[in-house]
């Protein structure tokens, strides 16, 4: 329910230039059809790469930490 939650918040400010720019009376219809275009690829993208980078539900996560005086970047183990 969260994640609904989320997307409407991001989805909402978008929806309304959309409805702003269709109610307008000068509006170009290429520029609304080019401006949903980018939104659905970003979209597209965020999705993507959330799906590609996200770890195994039941892995462990062991966070960032200095060693010999380099960072190591945090990970996931699976168990």
């Amino acid at each position: 329910m969260l994640r609904l939650a989320e997307i409407g918040l991001f989805l909402l400010p978008i929806g309304l230039f959309v409805m702003w720019r269709v109610l307008t009376p000068h509006v170009r219809p290429v520029l609304l059809w080019i401006a949903m275009g980018c939104v659905m690829l970003l979209a597209g993208i965020a999705i993507g790469f959330g799906l590609r980078e996200r770890m195994d539900p039941h892995s462990r996560y062991i966070p960032a930490h200095i060693q010999n005086g380099k960072i190591i970047q945090g990970t996931g183990v699976s168990p």
